[in-house]
């Protein structure tokens, strides 16, 4: 009971600091992956094809994902190594678990929101889907996992918060814009289609594509979200500084 006390208290204190720093989130959650599903809706040749408008939102949701995960998340926790939070954390009697697990569930918590929130949208624009509401939630689950491990692996290694806050947001939105999400792999330079086709943001939109359709064929992103999900988070915090030099 007090492993569990101790992940909701710090759930909450994360939650209090989103609160407080609204306008952000929803910019990054909201606003900026509905523009891009309607500026990628305006410009595409095959406008108007439910499969283009389902890839678009799956798109979106995806950069919803990434901006939340990597760009606000880590944002947050390089606020906590640099302001000094961070040590207030370590000099409780609160275990470094519980700090991770307390911050994970706040991640999901956000992007659950921000994923609703889309899905809502979409209906409003007209897209037609029927989601497979069960894989849904492991593919965005996986996916932030992923994305979390990557702004904790920039949070830990940043010399400064002005860097940190640099990188977080340029890989929060580079992997949306360097990853066949809003286009296909094929409108790619040859030198790096195959390099964009590994990254996870490429796994994660072909998964949620796959299960805003109605479909369960999500075994292979899955499995290879999961295993980036691992070795992201891992070195992620195993390199996060709990006490500074």
């Amino acid at each position: 009971m007090t492993r569990l006390s101790d992940i909701v208290c710090v759930f909450r204190i994360q939650l209090m600091s989103m609160r407080a720093e609204i306008g952000p989130f929803l910019l990054a959650a909201l606003v900026f992956p509905s523009a891009m599903y309607l500026f990628a809706n305006a410009i595409s040749r095959t406008e108007g094809t439910e499969q283009t408008r389902l890839r678009f939102l799956a798109g979106s949701i995806v950069f919803s994902l990434s901006l939340t995960s990597i760009s606000w998340l880590g944002y947050l926790l390089l606020e906590n190594r640099f302001t000094g939070r961070l040590k207030l954390f370590v000099t409780l009697p609160l275990e470094p678990s519980s700090y991770i697990c307390g911050f994970l569930v706040f991640a999901f918590v956000q992007a659950s929101l921000g994923t609703v929130a889309l899905l809502l949208l979409g209906r409003f624009f007209g897209v037609q889907m029927r989601p497979s509401l069960l894989p849904l939630a492991l593919v965005v689950l996986l996916t932030v996992l992923c994305l979390c491990g990557l702004g904790a692996v920039i949070a830990a290694r940043a010399r400064s918060f002005t860097e940190g806050s640099l990188l977080t947001d340029a890989l929060g939105a580079g992997l949306v814009f360097l990853a066949p999400v809003y286009y296909a792999p094929e409108m790619m330079p040859r030198s790096l289609r195959g390099v964009s086709r590994l990254l996870p943001t490429a796994f994660a939109a072909r998964a949620v594509e796959t299960t805003l359709a109605g479909s369960y064929a999500v075994s292979t992103d899955v499995i290879v979200l999961g295993l980036m999900a691992v070795v992201t988070l891992g070195f992620g915090f195993r390199l996060t500084k709990w006490r500074e030099n």
